[in-house]
């Protein structure tokens, strides 16, 4: 009689457990939602003092003492989203109004000279206009400035929490991080090793993003203001946020430009044309390796196959983290190359 077999059993198993996890899904994935919802304010704060942390660090290390250092560094942040808020989003604004202004002049023009029915796609560009610069005077019109105002405490509410608690871990962020290195290290040398790297690999890919979104910023908005671009604040920022999300972010932006500019003249159009074909290859090939250096270096081909399987799967959330998260495995799988090559090695023999 042969001798059970219990790795197949096993195998057996976990299908088992994934199908009925599967039909069930209708049930877990609600209750998943509502405590991500729960979450998510405490985890949004733990991220934003993970990300405010080295600059408190930094100044406690030239002897400023610590809450004076998280009072200047949380100052900066507020007013500069005060700055922001006061001189940069009434021209942002005005940009995008004109941005869909220009959209509809462009499909009226293809619409004039090949003959094409553009009537949908004006209907869509109408309808999600009206939503961004309309929802609170819709709100009012439809009786529904109840809900207007839920939304707005809620949001308030949010804002405070994250505020407060952000603080908070900023304070405890030095504490906490030694009480992981102490546990970890006495427990699991290994795993400590690993979450080390896995902090120094985020925090690289984090600090280096952020600055180049910076220079994307300013780069971008300079360059259209210069030649006259009706947008120039409005791709300058789309060239900055789309910096999240590698090669296809820059090319829509670009695309865009375009767009708005062969609708305004001739002589726009070419100098936008020239921007976007010079300027992202000096981006690529010069500025974005001097900032990221030898750090997070992911092959081409990996980080696209990432960014689309992120969306494929998550949408546009899963597009913003599927480089994070291939830096993440692959730094995973790096420490435990060894370990993983001796049960490949097992799985050949016993075949």
């Amino acid at each position: 009689m042969k001798s059970v077999n219990y790795k197949y059993i096993n195998i057996l198993l976990l299908l088992a457990i994934a199908y009925l996890l599967f039909l069930m899904r209708s049930l877990w994935v609600n209750a998943l939602v509502k405590i991500i919802n729960i979450l998510l304010p405490f985890i949004i704060s733990f991220l934003i003092a993970y990300v405010l942390y080295p600059f408190v660090k930094f100044l406690t290390k030239r002897k400023i003492p610590k809450w004076l250092s998280i009072i200047i560094v949380v100052s900066v942040l507020i007013l500069t989203i005060t700055a922001i808020s006061y001189f940069v989003l009434p021209i942002f604004v005005n940009q995008l109004i004109n941005l869909f202004s220009n959209l509809t002049k462009f499909t009226t023009n293809i619409a004039k000279d090949y003959g094409v029915n553009t009537n949908v796609i004006n209907e869509y560009i109408n309808k999600y206009s009206s939503k961004i610069f309309k929802y609170v005077e819709m709100a009012l019109d439809n009786g529904t400035i109840f809900n207007f105002l839920n939304t707005s405490i809620s949001y308030l509410t949010n804002t405070i929490i994250v505020s407060i608690v952000s603080i908070y871990f900023l304070n405890y962020m030095q504490a906490i991080r030694k009480k992981i290195k102490e546990y970890l290290f006495k427990k699991n040398k290994r795993k400590y090793e690993l979450l080390k790297t896995l902090d120094h690999e985020i925090y690289a890919y984090l600090k280096g993003l952020g600055i180049f979104m910076i220079i994307q910023f300013f780069e971008y908005t300079f360059l259209f203001f210069i030649i006259g671009h009706p947008n120039f604040l409005l791709i300058g920022t789309l060239a900055c946020i789309t910096t999240i999300i590698p090669y296809f972010g820059g090319i829509f932006t670009n695309l865009l430009a375009l767009l708005i500019a062969s609708v305004i003249s001739k002589k726009l159009f070419i100098l936008t044309l020239i921007i976007t074909i010079v300027f992202p290859n000096i981006d690529g090939y010069i500025i974005s390796p001097k900032i990221y250096d030898k750090t997070n270096q992911i092959p081409a081909l990996l980080t696209i196959f990432s960014v689309f399987a992120g969306g494929a799967l998550f949408g546009f959330t899963g597009i913003v983290l599927a480089v994070p998260l291939t830096i993440i495995i692959i730094a995973i799988i790096r420490s435990y190359k060894s370990e993983i090559m001796l049960k490949i090695n097992k799985i050949k023999k016993n075949k």
